[in-house]
């Protein structure tokens, strides 16, 4: 007689689902363990001789009389025990007719919301409604069919979005020192951030990360991005600051009529410049901290004494901070070779009030003008008309 012993929850039903109890104890409404995630060459099932190991604790419905694997795609036999089945993939295991199966793409027949809870997938993901305010979305490639709202949402590989992104400002935490000595810098509430690639129709009040290229088919209002590769917007860029190191594409306008200021920034890493930027946040935080605790520790002796480990610790952390800014300082001025090969093409309309700085210039347009390109030239900012085909 044999026995299936499972590595995962044979009787898993993503429309059965109850908040998770995080490590801290707490239970949150947004953790419902949507999906049993798996990877390439995790065992899934073994199967047990009962003769030889009879205390084992059993299910009836997986006792077999002879050897019997059920093995299911992209699941197979162990190369060196044949008696367990192993993944061959990244995704989610499941039974599908009688079989072990794991399954590499999780659709989302529907929003992403309260009922999946945020959702955490090794594999692909395709969401067939919208990414709902407040949740969190992280997967290889990511395909979102309706909006993505106020939401975070990571992608090792591509993102494509075909409704659009509206967000909302950014969000801050408090400070307060007696609640959490070492709270951590506030993040923008609506993040979507790609390894690869970055396609949608438009954005607002949101904040775009790319380590390829990002396609914008419509406008791209009050945003902040940050792009290794090429930036495309089909519409109007307004508002907001784009941080790029290849060429930026404006087919629409570039700019505002109501003076809400839009920047573009060339030349550099945008993503040393996002951690330099960190880096600054998280020193002037501990430079408060260092202030407070200071002022704290100076009223008496045994406030002294109270807040003299809390001292030593933010001073610690604040050496520590200022070294990695000297490291990436010099690093990042290292860079500027790159600079000249940097091109802002704004094909429509040039609003006044845009500032372009490429390397170490600047140049703030002053009037309204079109077809322009952008580069540096003697470490100078400058435009000339685009050639006519």
């Amino acid at each position: 007689m044999y026995y299936l012993h499972h590595y995962f929850e044979p009787d898993f039903r993503h429309t059965q689902l109850s908040p998770v109890r995080e490590p801290d104890g707490l239970v949150s409404p947004r953790y419902l363990g949507y999906v049993q995630n798996v990877v390439a060459g995790q065992v899934l099932a073994e199967l047990i001789d009962l003769d030889r190991f009879p205390d084992v604790a059993r299910d009836p419905r997986f006792l077999y009389p002879e050897r019997h694997l059920p093995i299911g795609p992209n699941c197979a036999a162990h190369s060196e025990n044949p008696d367990k089945i192993v993944a061959v993939t990244n995704g989610y295991v499941f039974y599908n007719e009688g079989l072990i199966s794991v399954k590499r793409l999780l659709n989302v027949r529907g929003n992403l919301g309260f009922h999946t809870g945020n959702i955490f997938f090794v594999g692909d993901v395709a969401v067939h409604g919208d990414v709902q305010t407040g949740f969190a979305l992280q997967a290889a490639n990511i395909l979102v069919k309706g909006h993505i709202e106020s939401s975070k949402v990571k992608a090792s590989g591509d993102i494509v979005c075909l409704e659009g992104i509206r967000g909302s400002d950014e969000s801050t935490f408090s400070d307060d020192p007696e609640k959490n000595p070492d709270i951590e810098m506030p993040l923008p509430k609506t993040l979507v951030e790609a390894g690869g690639n970055l396609r949608l129709p438009f954005c607002e009040r949101v904040q775009l990360r790319a380590r390829g290229n990002i396609i914008i088919d419509g406008s791209c209002l009050h945003s902040t991005i940050y792009v290794g590769g090429n930036l495309v917007v089909k519409g109007r860029l307004q508002g907001g600051t784009v941080v790029a190191n290849g060429l930026v594409y404006i087919e629409g306008r570039m700019g505002s009529d109501y003076g809400d200021p839009t920047r573009i920034m060339m030349g550099y890493d945008p993503f040393d410049f996002l951690t330099l930027q960190k880096i600054e946040s998280q020193i002037a935080y501990l430079k408060d901290r260092k202030g407070f605790f200071e002022s704290m520790s100076a009223r008496n002796h045994v406030m002294e004494q109270e807040y003299a480990s809390r001292l030593y610790l933010v001073e610690r952390k604040l050496k520590v901070a200022m070294r990695k800014h000297r490291l990436l300082w010099a690093r990042f001025s290292q860079d500027e070779k790159s600079s000249l090969k940097c091109r802002l093409m704004a094909q429509g309309t040039v609003m006044p009030g845009c500032e372009i700085f490429i390397g170490c210039g600047y140049y703030k347009t002053a009037d309204m003008d079109s077809d322009l390109t952008f580069f540096l030239d003697n470490d100078e900012v400058k435009s000339r008309r685009n050639k006519k085909k």
